[in-house]
């Protein structure tokens, strides 16, 4: 039988495009024809700018002066952001030859959920349910779907709570989904509060398997990678430049060209795709880095890494998906919050952490399987 996948896929990141890959890869191993799908308007851009999607921004905006500054400074770092037409052209080809997103019109989504050959409709991981966004979007919520199919795996809120312009219409939304997982603690609590439902929290869909790391055909020296999403703070630099002159090794960053490494010497940009990011991370002397995604593969692949708190402009404070994750596995320390400057790359034991994510490995797969089956 056939379940649908809704999830992000877009924006050039490695994370989001992977989760929707892992997600696509592991329903199909449990015997189903996996499809993720989405509307045809914009389906294989690398940006999500549906018309619908730009008038519910304006109208939630027009009366929030605050909300709309959030909003339009995220999206304005993220276009801005400088990032190679080769690194562009990879997202783009794993797109299509990876994801094979299929787009339908809004009627077609509706008729391909109804359809007796539909066993669910899965929501998918990352930050879909974005609480504190100007966007509540219907797709992430299946609102498509016949509410009997929905079905929520790991979506994360990417907050710690949900302000009150989208309090009811999210509470709405989470009433009429059946089966619902979340990724982080924070995400058990929200949904607690707005339905009174105890829900599981599941890894993302990048944790539920052990990725295999080929060997490394790109840097033959030895090298620490720099994969920051937004801009690195001052204490992020200073530890960059310490791995560089103490180790003598290369610093890889990517996708983004930030100006603030124009400090550092040795500076090798490369042109990463989805493909090659496993492989990049995966060979590494050390991950530094402020993303979810860039510390959750630095975990399951057992490489060294620091993760520093990230420099958000204009968007609500997020780190509370990498803090539960840190804690899930008990690597808390490797968390930096504050200024504080990394004098070496960590010699990390990952027994523990390996063996938390066995465990809820085996509590993540279980829920999807269960979900799944008690449709049938």
């Amino acid at each position: 039988m056939r379940v649908g996948i809704i999830t992000l896929y877009r924006g050039y990141n490695y994370g989001t495009s992977l989760q929707a890959y892992a997600l696509k890869q592991y329903v199909a191993s449990l015997g189903y024809e996996a499809k993720i799908i989405w509307t045809n308007e914009n389906t294989m851009n690398g940006r999500d700018v549906r018309v619908g999607k730009i008038i519910r921004i304006f109208r939630r905006c027009i009366f929030r002066p605050e909300l709309f500054k959030r909003t339009f400074l995220g999206y304005r770092d993220s276009i801005t952001a400088e990032i190679s037409p080769e690194i562009k052209k990879k997202f783009l080809k794993f797109t299509q030859q990876k994801l094979q997103v299929q787009g339908m019109s809004m009627k077609e989504l509706k008729k391909f959920a109804a359809d007796e050959e539909t066993l669910a409709v899965i929501c998918g991981s990352d930050q879909i349910w974005s609480a504190a966004g100007a966007n509540v979007e219907p797709l992430y919520f299946l609102r498509f779907a016949p509410e009997r199919k929905r079905v929520a795996y790991a979506p994360s809120f990417g907050s710690s709570t949900v302000p009150s312009y989208n309090y009811k219409l999210i509470q709405k939304y989470l009433t009429e989904i059946p089966q619902i997982s979340v990724r982080e603690d924070q995400g058990l609590k929200i949904v607690k509060d707005l339905i009174g439902r105890e829900v599981s929290v599941v890894l993302d869909p990048t944790l539920l398997k052990k990725w295999d790391v080929p060997q490394n055909l790109f840097f033959k020296q030895k090298y620490v990678v720099a994969y920051f999403l937004n801009t690195p703070s001052q204490n992020a630099l200073e530890s960059l430049k310490i791995a560089q002159e103490k180790y003598n090794c290369k610093i890889v960053a990517f996708p983004y060209k930030h100006r603030s490494y124009k400090k550092l010497q040795n500076v090798v940009y490369s042109d990463v795709g989805p493909e090659e990011f496993v492989e990049i991370i995966g060979n590494a002397s050390c991950v530094y880095t402020d993303s979810f995604h860039g510390t959750a593969f630095a975990i399951n692949l057992h490489v060294p890494f620091w993760t520093f708190s990230r420099n958000y402009k204009g968007v609500v404070e997020q780190s509370s998906r990498i803090t539960s994750l840190l804690k899930m596995v008990d690597m808390g320390q490797q968390y930096i919050s504050g200024e504080r400057v990394c004098e070496k790359i960590p010699e990390l034991d990952f027994t523990v952490s390996e063996q938390r994510l066995i465990e809820q490995r085996e509590i993540s797969q279980k829920y999807l399987i269960n979900a799944l089956e008690n449709l049938r």
